[in-house]
Order: C-alpha cells, then structure tokens, then sequence
C-alpha cells in the first residue's frame, strides 16, 4: 500500500529460460509489454451544489485484446468507487469505515454507475450487466460486475467496448475523493479485471482474476495504452496533473478548459486538481544527476554494457500547497534521489514524466499513493513545515518499479509490492541520506540529537517482532487475520526478510538479484514463486528452506547462547563447553564465533547441506586447526566441545547480526561467567536502540 499506511505501523511500533542466467535476460533489450486494455476517456469534472469537485460524466472505449489461447466468453470489470456507496459494501464491512488513521463521514458516499455499455459497432450489453461477489458472500458489494457475451472473443481477437457513465467522488477517503476545491481521482472508471490462463502466475484453472475492493487491497491489472480528455473548470487552469504526459490545453467558451494526457505501457490512469497549487517544474538531468562514481559500480556490479545501466532524462513536476512552499527543493531532491537509484539498481525508469502531489490540510487520506507516472506524498500538520516529505517520496516512487513496471496481484501477493518497496526505500534512504536522515520535528523545534546512527532495517525489526506471528506473508490481503496482521506482514516483515536474505547472499550478489528479477518482469505478472527461482538462478543455489519458512511459514527464529564455560583440566588447557538453542521452530544457518582471552578464535562457517541439515566448518584461526560438524534441522539444540590453550571470553552466534529476522538479538552472546557491568551496558545499549528505533520510525511519518 501507501507510505501513511506504512507510517502508521512505524507510528505503533524475457519470457524465455537462459542457459546463461544472467546476462542471458539482463543483457536483452528491454521488455516492451502487449497492449492487453487500452483506453480513450473523455470525461467533465463538474462542480456539485456546494461547489465541490465531485462530479464526473464520462465516455470509455475500451479496447481489449484476448491474448489467452483461451475462448472468453465473458468480461470482468472493477467498479472501486462503489465501494464508498454505502456501509454495506465489502470495504466498508472490512474496515468499519476507518483506514489509515481516517474515519469516513457519513453521508458523503462515492459512486460509479454505467448507463451504457455496447460493442463498437454491435450489441448493447447493458442489460447483461450483472454484480458478482467472488470474494465473499456479500450481495449488497457492487464493486465487481460481469458482463456476458453473446458472441466469445476468440485466441487473438480484439473487442472494442463503447461505455458511458458517471462517477460521484466521496470525501477524501481511502486513496480518492475531494476536499474544498481539491481532488484526487482514482479508480474512477470501469475497468476490466485480468483474464489469466492456465500456469500464468501458477494457476491451475484459466478465468478471471478481478477480486472485491477490500480494505487491505489495492490493484491488478494488464498494460495498455491511455488516451484521456479532461474538461474541467476555469479555477483550475494550469493547475492540474495526470499519468503521463500533457498533450493538449485548451479553453473553451463556457469557462471550462480541456486538458488531453496520454501514456502508453501502463495499467492505470489518476489524475488531480485544485485550485490552489503551486507548480513546479524541474528535469531530472541523468547525466547531471549521476556521478560516475555511481555508474562505474554497477557497471562493476551488474557486469553489464553502459547503455544498460545509464539512465534518461525525466520531467518532474510538483503540485504543492502553499503553505509547504518551504519544501519544494526537498520534495524534488527526494524524487531525484529515487530516479537514480531505483533506476541504477532496477532499471531505468522509461517514462518521460513524473507527477508529485501534495494533499491538502484535511486531504491526508489522498496522502502517500502511487499510480503509473504519479504519485502523492503528504505532511502531517502536528509536525510542521519541517516535517520529513523525503522517506514518503522516495517509497511512492518505488512503487513505479513494484507495481508499476512489474505488475504483482496485490491482491493476492502484497508483499511482492510493498515489501519489495520497503525494502527498496531503506537501502535508500540509507544511501542518499545517512542512517540517522532527517531529524524529527515538532513544530519546527527539533526535538532529539541522539549520537548513535540506526541502520534503516532495525526501524522494522521493532514493528515486526513482537511475538507469535497469525499468517504467513504469503496470504491474500482480505484473508490476514486483521488490519495490522496484514500490516506488518505486507510492509516491515517483508522488509526484514529481504534484508536478510541480501545479509546471507552478501549485497552484490542481491544486487544481481533483484535486478534480474525486475528485468525478466517487468511490464509482466510474477508470483511469487518467480522470485523464488530468480533467486535461486542467480544464487545457484537452492534456497527453498529460506523462503518456505519466512514467506509462506509463521515459524519464529530465535537462537540463543543458552550456557557457555571453560574449565581448566591442566595448564595451558581448557576444555570449553557451549550450547545453542532454538527457541522457535525456524532455523537459519548462523554464524558461530567463540572468542578466548589470548585473541584466539574459532570460527564456525555455515552451509546448508540439505533441508534437514546444516553443516559447520570450524576452523581454530590462531592454530590453523580445522574440522566439521553437523547440525540436525531436527535438534532444537545442539552443544559444542573443545579443548584451547586459554580460556573462553565470549561465545556469539550471528556475530555481524545477518539474521535481522532473529527475534531476539540481545540473546545471541554470552560470557563464561557471570556478565556483571557488561550486562549493564549491553541492556543499557538495547534500551537506547529501542528509543532510538521509535523515534526514527515517527521521523517517516509523511
């Protein structure tokens, strides 16, 4: 979902296989997707009776090519604005009208409702239009329809639907709707769902995937081609902004002014206005903005020609309110640092444009959003006009990457979204920023100096593990236990797990990665299971064991140094006893190193051997002295002996704290004896982590 969503959790705690792997995908030209749904609106925003921009009449032709080998006999649309029609809707069931911190007011319903719809040149099918409710048992839903056909869509064939219809916005709520003279317009036309076949996104059984608004979901949809006409009142001349690139500006004689934007290769349009805008306009300079430092590290990194690494020109612009005029330059340099970094990492970003949107006072459930080439950030008035604008910006913009150009279900898999986001924005934010980034505020008054930095991924250690887990990341939004079940399993646990899966495989070889991964899918349909064999392609190795219990398990992983000593048998010799525990049911091939007082050590090194067994190679660094031992996936402990020339100092497990998903770190390291003043400090050093985390976590709020 969106940073307030995100932040509100901080706030309470191609297509063919390579025998290369790498440069096989990554060194093609770029995917260049089918245009599956492509649309041309024409649509007038009016004014209602009390001056409100909640009004919308519009025409829609569709036109939708059957690229299934499948014969179609039907078509599945989304009407997501019926889900603000009533309380009765399945979104309002799920949410008790509250979401992201906004309780909706009764009254000021939202709508979608078609009049007509007909095939180009044929059949009017508005009489066939029926509700479904394919999620639930909900007939009082409308936000699902299915239309059938009297005539199927064949293999390869195009329809070209002919649609009109009117849509009321509510009051800002949930990613849409309007306040004062503003409005956010999003998921404010028909549109059709996703036809899958047989094996796309592993499904087993060729249909429809167009799932309910549910309160936990956003969107799925196929790419295509947008075409949009926007008439709107004079107010808002010159202060609007779209998906995708101007076209047309146009007054007209009735003190309206028509607008035209288009973007191909997108699978949604959203578009704002009001009144009182500042506008600004900057480009975004690849050749300015990325140093050649930068270049020549993934050119290292990647292994990859220049042209594949080097990144285009955009053109950025900001709508900001007034009051926030202060911020203009951060709200730019934040987006900046996204389009260079995402781009570097992931691939360029191949659009030539770029919106930014900041909400109004009042608008916040419009706030921290993403749609294809435009996204809204936001400020939180109790915070100031120094309130952070950056850790929002650089998240919404990386949903232009995960979801935008590689197209998740998040419906059903919001993790490959968010959590891919999340993990995304902290190595940035990290990178472009520093650990301890912008300093919190209120009112303008900074309100804490700690000395101590916080790497990005422990903010989300405090937000995830807080005890037994109810579902596995892997689990469709509308199916987690609840809100915040979906919460921290969507944005800070996925996060956590990808942070650790780059601490295991090491930071290069994640890179190498994850820019696989969104080369071979972008502007496609991944599950997750695809990121699952990416990695182990790239990894060459099979890491099953890893993704079974993290992503589709609620197993909790926690090891601890239960006991640690050394005895002395006879001078210059210690016979050292140390035993591990799990305390959960996961397990993880951790790093073991036992530290003496005459500055030696053993090193204990990892490798998994099978799912049932990992295998340590020890090696005594001062005396050269090596061996193996094995740890049965089966034992919930395990106790280790040696005989040294001195005696124990301290006994770690994942000393450089790789395992982020660990439950508990304060656990991982024990002295022989009685800890004392070194207790003090470490508990010491973990209640000021904990201050430390939090605090951070309320400097993200956008």
């Amino acid at each position: 979902m969106n940073i307030p969503s995100f932040s509100t959790f901080k706030l309470l705690f191609s297509a063919f296989i390579c025998l290369l792997f790498f440069h096989c995908s990554s060194a093609s030209a770029e995917n260049t997707p089918q245009p599956i749904a492509s649309y041309k609106i024409d649509v007038q925003l009016d004014l209602d009776d009390k001056q409100k921009p909640s009004i919308l009449e519009g025409t829609e032709q569709l036109t939708w090519l059957n690229d299934s080998p499948d014969t179609i006999n039907e078509l599945q649309f989304h009407l997501y604005l019926n889900a603000f029609k009533n309380d009765k809707s399945t979104f309002f069931k799920e949410s008790g009208g509250q979401l992201r911190g906004d309780k909706f007011k009764a009254g000021e319903w939202g709508s979608i409702n078609i009049s007509e719809m007909k095939i180009a040149g044929g059949e009017n099918l508005t009489s066939k239009i029926e509700f479904i409710h394919p999620d639930d048992d909900n007939k009082n839903d409308q936000t699902v329809i299915r239309v059938p056909l009297t005539k199927p869509v064949m293999p390869g064939q195009k329809i070209t639907l002919e649609i009109r219809f009117t849509s009321r916005l509510p009051r800002v709520f949930a990613r849409t709707g309007y306040w004062g003279q503003f409005a956010l317009i999003a998921q404010w036309f028909p549109k059709i769902g996703v036809w899958e076949s047989a094996g796309e996104r592993r499904r087993t059984v060729a249909g429809w995937n167009c799932h309910q608004f549910h309160s936990t979901s956003e969107f799925y949809a196929d790419y295509g081609n947008y075409d949009v006409t926007m008439t709107v009142p004079a107010i808002y001349k010159g202060k609007i902004g779209a998906t995708g690139k101007m076209q047309l500006e146009q007054q007209n004689p009735d003190e309206t002014i028509t607008y035209n934007f288009t973007q191909d290769n997108v699978h949604d349009f959203a578009w704002t206005v009001d009144a009182n805008y500042l506008v600004v306009d900057r480009t975004f300079a690849a050749d300015q903005q990325v140093k050649k430092t930068d270049l020549d590290r993934m050119l290292r990194i990647l292994d990859l020609p220049e042209d594949q690494i080097k990144l285009k020109d955009v053109s950025v612009r900001l709508l900001i309110q007034p009051e926030h005029y202060k911020q203009i330059d951060r709200h730019i340099t934040a987006a900046f640092n996204a389009i260079k970094y995402y781009g570097l990492w992931y691939g360029k970003y191949p659009y030539d444009t770029l919106t930014i949107v900041d909400p109004p006072y009042n608008g916040d459930g419009a706030a921290g959003m993403e749609y294809p080439t435009f996204i809204t950030a936001g400020t939180s008035w109790w915070l100031g006009q120094d309130q952070n604008p950056e850790e929002v910006i650089v998240h919404e913009f990386g949903h232009q990457f995960w979801y935008g150009l590689v197209a998740n279900n998040e419906f059903e898999e919001s993790w490959l979204d968010e959590g891919f986001t999340t993990y995304s924005t902290g190595k940035i934010m990290q990178t472009a920023y520093g650990a301890n980034r912008i300093p919190l505020r209120i009112g303008g008054v900074p309100l804490f100096n700690l000395p101590v930095s916080i790497p990005h991924p422990y903010e989300d250690r405090i937000l995830t593990l807080r005890g037994k887990f109810n579902d596995p990341i892997l689990t469709p939004t509308w199916k987690f236990y609840n809100e915040l079940s979906w919460g921290l399993n969507s944005y800070p646990r996925s996060g956590l797990v990808l942070n650790t899966l780059e601490r295991y495989l090491g930071d290069e070889l994640m890179s190498r990665v994850m820019r696989e991964y969104h080369q071979k899918w972008r502007y496609r349909h991944p599950a997750s299971q695809d990121f699952f064999e990416t990695v182990n392609q790239v990894a060459g190795k099979d890491l099953s064991w890893f993704f079974d219990q993290f992503v589709k398990g609620i197993e909790t992983l926690d090891y601890e140094i239960a006991e640690a000593w050394s005895n002395k048998i006879k001078d210059n010799q210690y016979e050292t006893d140390i035993s591990i525990r799990r305390n959960g049911e996961a397990w993880f091939p951790v790093e073991l190193v036992f530290s003496f007082k005459d500055g030696s050590k053993i090193i204990g090194k990892p490798v998994v051997v099978s799912n049932t067994a990992i295998e340590y190679s020890f090696e005594n660094i001062k005396e050269g002295r090596q061996w193996t031992d094995r740890w049965q996936r089966s034992d919930r402990w395990k106790k280790f002996r040696f005989t040294t020339a001195a005696e124990l100092a301290l006994a770690q497990v994942d000393p450089e704290e790789k395992v982020l998903l660990d439950a508990n770190l304060t656990n991982n390291s024990r002295k022989p004896k009685a800890i004392g003043i070194g207790a003090t400090l470490r508990w010491g050093s973990g209640a000021m982590f904990w201050l430390q985390t939090f605090m951070q976590a309320l400097s993200a709020l956008g």
